[in-house]
């Protein structure tokens, strides 16, 4: 029979956030890339409301249930607070600031101004490209803070 202790199921879980968090932004981005290529009136306008709603029911969820279980793992395991899981938890906080302290309310005052100004507002559409571009930056984080947790650097 086999026995799955409660830390590797924390595991399996922290690990399934993680690629939610991090497929799912790389995901954005490409779907974010085709928007801005699109022909359709106001496709970029939809693809924002759709990013924004991602980023709230998603994303913020996973990304504490993950944060959750990396303490639980780091205490469970004995693992101690070495360079690699501070460089997690800096990657995690920029991350996590930028998601709510800019992109969500960046967010709302897009959709803001798409309802009063129409999908097709050049006000809109630039706040829509710096969104990206600052999300983009947020996704070259994420990516980093995976390949600090494998080669896990000051162990």
């Amino acid at each position: 029979m086999l026995a799955v202790t409660s830390y590797q199921v924390a595991l399996t879980v922290h690990i399934l956030a993680a690629v939610i968090w991090v497929g799912g932004a790389l995901m954005l981005q490409i779907l974010s890339v085709l928007a801005l290529r699109s022909s359709l009136p106001g496709r970029t306008a939809e693809f924002a409301g759709e990013a924004e709603v991602v980023g709230t029911r998603l994303f913020l969820p996973t990304s504490l249930i993950l944060l959750g279980l990396g303490f639980y793992l780091v205490h469970s395991g004995h693992w101690g607070y070495h360079l690699w899981v501070w460089l997690a938890l800096m990657g995690f906080a920029f991350s996590f600031l930028t998601g709510f302290g800019f992109l969500a309310p960046e967010s709302k005052r897009i959709k803001n101004l798409l309802e009063t100004q129409g999908p097709e507002s050049s006000e809109a559409k630039d706040r829509i490209k710096r969104i990206l571009m600052i999300s983009r930056v947020e996704a070259v984080i994420l990516i980093l803070i995976v390949v600090d947790m494998v080669l896990k650097p000051g162990q």
